[in-house]
């Protein structure tokens, strides 16, 4: 963080103040950031993209965070960080409009979202899919079509700031709208659906997220592999089916195991630490392999690890 971290912490926070600004919205003093593009590439220039006003919340409140840590090292005098910047990006943090529809209780992908008409996916031919190769660009933006996941993302990314209820409705009102056009999209669909106890449809996303190129389902196979699907399927394992959530104060395991699975088994570094973990259907087993140990949270229950007590089982 003192070489290299908290310098791309810092230019980028710098980046959002300079492309942002405040507002007033609905009689309140906002900090709005428009004329963007988020994840889905259906939903071009758009005003105060969800997902790109969570991540940049959370890279102002980084920058501010560390400020606190850091002022009185040379750092921060080579970077010309002043404690005025830092309190510009605190209130551009505090202040971030996030789109929300009150009547639907959602997160909204951008501003307005709630405006546009839905496209009756159900309706269009099989053949016609990808849309982006059917359909005008300026047709598609027209609607509440989703390319791939998009304001979900956020849900997974940042756990903590939703509660169980709220990422269901997010789930349930993105999902029956994205076309998953982008290989790119299963597998986060995975993750969300497992964290909501939507087991069978997780289940088929990934298994269709890992199936990409096996089966070419996306018939462009040829021009190389889809590495990032590759990678988001693996997300799909360890986020979703091992239910691992590594954002929080405490290293949290909560698992989802499919059905059609008799366990999972995987190795993490944690913190200096080495782990075996082995997930069953109602228990899991964790072995600390080196290391001094850490405490982490596993089906709700926090234990501690160390070298003399090594062995966790735990039912849930």
């Amino acid at each position: 963080m003192k070489k290299y971290g908290y310098e791309m912490i810092v230019e980028t926070a710098r980046f959002w103040m300079e492309y942002g600004n405040f507002a007033q919205i609905n009689g309140r003093r906002q900090f709005v950031i428009n004329r963007v593009t988020g994840p889905d590439e259906y939903s071009a220039v758009v005003d105060n993209n969800y997902y790109t006003n969570k991540l940049a919340k959370l890279n102002l409140d980084l920058a501010v965070r560390y400020y606190s840590r850091f002022e009185k090292l040379e750092l921060i005098s080579r970077l010309n960080l002043s404690q005025k910047e830092i309190d510009e990006m605190k209130q551009a943090d505090e202040l971030m409009y996030l789109p929300y529809d009150e009547e639907k209780k959602v997160k909204l992908q951008f501003q307005n979202f709630n405006q546009l008409p839905k496209l009756d996916i159900d309706s269009i031919d099989n053949s016609m899919f990808p849309l982006l190769l059917h359909f005008h660009p300026l047709y598609l933006y027209h609607y509440q079509v989703n390319k791939q996941a998009d304001t979900i993302m956020a849900d997974i990314m940042l756990p903590l700031e939703s509660s169980k209820a709220e990422i269901k409705r997010d789930y349930e009102f993105y999902e029956p709208i994205t076309t998953h056009d982008s290989s790119l999209s299963k597998a986060m669909f995975a993750i969300d659906a497992a964290r909501i106890g939507k087991d069978q449809q997780s289940y088929e996303f990934f298994s269709q997220a890992v199936k990409t190129d096996l089966l070419n389902l996306h018939h462009n196979t040829s021009d190389g592999v889809h590495a990032g699907s590759l990678g988001a399927a693996w997300e799909g394992i360890f986020y979703g089916f091992a239910g691992i959530e590594n954002n929080r104060k405490i290293f949290k395991v909560n698992p989802n195991l499919p059905a059609q699975w008799n366990s999972l088994t995987f190795n993490i570094f944690l913190q200096g630490s080495e782990y075996l973990f082995t997930i069953y259907e109602n228990k899991i087993e964790v072995k600390l392999l080196s290391g001094q140990g850490n405490k982490m949270e596993l089906a709700d229950k926090t234990v501690e690890f160390t070298p003399d007590d090594p062995v966790k089982t735990i039912e849930y």
